[in-house]
């Protein structure tokens, strides 16, 4: 695998899943999020896994941890303690290590993966998103993900700059190639570059649709990258249901992944990873392949916005 770029940003894999898959007697609507509450060991154990693949910016394990989903689930009162034992989890993983890694705040969708606008003014979007980075904002940069609307992504991209770190944004896409909000991977790219993210990524797509995808996202903004998912459908999850009930494909091998992956660098990514389901394998594959040809970096060190 020979990028053009000297130097790639390496993400961690699927965190969350990751996490759930080996904590099989726990099953939750918060997650990855109720594992750490119970089990904040197994979170550390798959944060130095990544750490070990050659990972270097990984994310908090704080998906879930959004101040809608842990109302609803009884647990708003809770949400300062999580997010700081997702830092304590992930620094006891470093400590584990001794590796020095960037912590990527996690920025999600506020009510749910997989679903279109929300019925909510940008005011109300931004509060929610600046109370999470006031939350996270001894992270060392901010990562903007899984977006399926503009609105929820310029409200996250205004609570990002504020604290004045590098920050970037990754949109999901749909089999047609669009967000599930009905608007062009064009109007989303647009969207956020008036706000000079680091980055703008794809995420929690599939391989088919990412590769699809990368060469016009390539097209529309200076430094771009992607991390899909291994699902064989996510439709579940979109309708409400939990993440148990989701299957992960069996033909995503690490080598497939990386074959995937030396594409979309080709096409000129600077930035990858894994969505649900890429495991610390997979990234390892990564890692390795990377291996002499260029330099792995965090995203804290990408480069100055456009």
């Amino acid at each position: 695998m020979k990028p053009d770029a000297q130097s790639i940003v390496l993400l961690d894999g699927g965190l969350g899943q990751e996490i759930y898959r080996r904590a099989k007697d726990i099953s939750s609507p918060l997650w990855s999020v109720a594992v750490m509450l119970e089990k904040p060991e197994i979170v550390t154990a798959v944060h130095a896994d990544f750490i070990r693949a050659g990972a270097r910016t990984l994310t908090l394990n704080t998906y879930t941890a959004t101040p809608d989903r842990l109302r609803k689930n009884g647990a708003l009162s809770q949400m300062g303690a999580i997010h700081h034992q997702a830092f304590e989890a992930l620094e006891r993983a470093m400590e584990a290590t001794g590796t020095e890694v960037d912590v990527a705040g996690c920025l999600p969708p506020l009510f749910g993966s997989y679903r279109g606008q929300p019925e909510r003014s940008f005011e109300d979007l931004r509060g929610e998103y600046a109370t999470l980075v006031e939350l996270q904002q001894r992270a060392d940069v901010m990562l903007i993900e899984t977006m399926t609307n503009t609105l929820e992504a310029r409200a996250a991209c205004d609570a990002a700059r504020e604290l004045g770190k590098p920050f970037a944004v990754s949109f999901r896409l749909e089999a047609n190639g669009g967000l599930k909000s009905g608007e062009s991977l064009a109007k989303a790219v647009s969207t956020a570059a008036h706000y000079a993210p680091t980055a703008v990524m794809l995420n929690c797509c599939d391989l088919e649709t990412l590769t699809t995808a990368m060469p016009e996202l390539v097209a529309l903004y200076p430094r771009v990258g992607g991390y899909a998912n291994a699902f064989e459908s996510v439709e579940s999850v979109a309708n409400g249901g939990l993440v148990d009930t989701l299957e992960a494909r069996e033909d995503v091998s690490p080598a497939t992944y990386g074959a995937a992956v030396e594409q979309w660098l080709n096409n000129g990514a600077v930035v990858t990873g894994g969505c649900c389901e890429i495991t610390p394998a997979h990234i390892r594959y990564l890692a390795d392949s990377f291996n002499n040809q260029c330099e792995i970096i965090g995203l804290s060190q990408l480069g100055a916005r456009p």
